[in-house]
């Protein structure tokens, strides 16, 4: 998926990805490569397989092995840079700036009863699955959890099922969203642990530091502005709370949003599917996010592409900077005390 990501954002060429192993997102089939003009592999063991597999849809194609080690995450810098010197050799890799399509605002709130009954029977599972997991791993054993954006709280539900001591606070602008999210929470039997409110994350009620974590899904590519959003999770986070910011990238061009949508929702109904496409055209790129973060003074985040339709901005809860918090007030008391016991003793 790198290679095709980087390959992208160079004029003159469609690029698929497609993988040998069974699990792979995306399998190789005889289509694809009757479809190449030219075929990638990592390692020799890749290009071995395919010829193995398909040799009549092999015949006459050029396969390129580019002895890459096929163990580096999605978009790692590293491997970025890799990829780019071996590409360059075979393909004419543009130096000139990256542009993207313009951004278009979709409403911020789907308020009505239908968008969130059709929203809710979109098919995020795995997606889901994979935030609570990643949010999980990144916050406290215990603690006070905020979600920006719940919608109809299925990423919650799928953490409370395998957090059972987060207290999820879980707001949303829409009482349809939350109407709907509601009948999700009782039916998954953690009513004790989820409470929906009717919440501006814009604008919340909430004391400052009161969270140990906050988690976002999609929020920001709804909101013409994010910065007073990003401001607010500075303001009611803890000092060493965690942060899980997870939204979509908006493609280069029209012909990148569109292999998406059908990649992704090519099984959705046509109205889903303008949804996905609105959203991917409202969303914002990685340098945009990076500079709102910035602006927000939101310290020690990572952000990173985390794939080829996401970005994710995250911070780990840190047990030693409440305990560095503690010892500082510590330390502040102790030389009080021994000011005073030397004034005594001199007065």
């Amino acid at each position: 998926m790198t290679a095709e990501r980087i390959c992208q954002k160079v004029g003159g060429y469609s690029v698929r990805s497609a993988g040998t192993e069974k699990g792979a997102r995306v399998r190789v089939t005889e289509g694809l490569l009757g479809w190449a003009d030219l075929i990638f592999v990592m390692e020799k063991r890749h290009g071995d397989r395919l010829r193995s597999k398909f040799p009549e849809s092999l015949e006459g194609k050029n396969v390129i092995c580019l002895q890459i080690p096929d163990n580096y995450e999605y978009m790692e810098p590293e491997l970025v840079e890799i990829l780019e010197a071996k590409l360059s050799q075979y393909l004419e890799m543009s130096d000139n700036e990256t542009t993207f399509m313009q951004r278009v605002l979709e409403p911020e709130v789907m308020d009505s009863w239908e968008e969130a009954v059709e929203y809710d029977s979109m098919d995020f599972s795995e997606v889901n699955a994979a935030f609570a997991k990643s949010a999980i791993a990144l916050g406290p054993m215990s603690g006070k959890i905020l979600d920006a954006g719940t919608g109809t709280a299925r990423i919650p539900i799928a953490i409370c099922q395998m957090r059972p001591t987060w207290e999820l606070t879980c707001i949303d602008l829409s009482p349809n969203m939350l109407k709907v999210g509601a009948e999700n929470v009782s039916k998954a039997g953690v009513r004790s642990q989820i409470k929906l409110e009717l919440i501006d994350a814009k604008a919340m009620p909430y004391p400052d530091s009161y969270f140990d974590m906050v988690i976002s899904n999609s929020i920001i590519h709804h909101l013409p502005d994010p910065l007073p959003f990003l401001r607010e999770v500075k303001r009611v986070l803890k000092p060493n709370g965690a942060i899980f910011l997870r939204d979509l990238l908006r493609p280069m061009d029209e012909e990148i949003r569109h292999n998406l949508v059908e990649m992704y929702a090519g099984d959705c109904n046509s109205h889903q599917k303008k949804l996905f496409t609105d959203s991917l055209q409202a969303a914002f790129t990685l340098a945009e996010v990076e500079m709102m973060v910035e602006t927000a003074a939101l310290e020690g985040l990572r952000i990173y592409e985390s794939s080829d339709r996401h970005w994710t901005a995250e911070r780990v809860w840190c047990e030693t900077r409440a305990n560095a918090s503690k010892l500082y007030v510590n330390i502040i008391w102790y030389i009080r005390e021994e000011l005073l016991s030397t004034y005594k003793t001199f007065n």
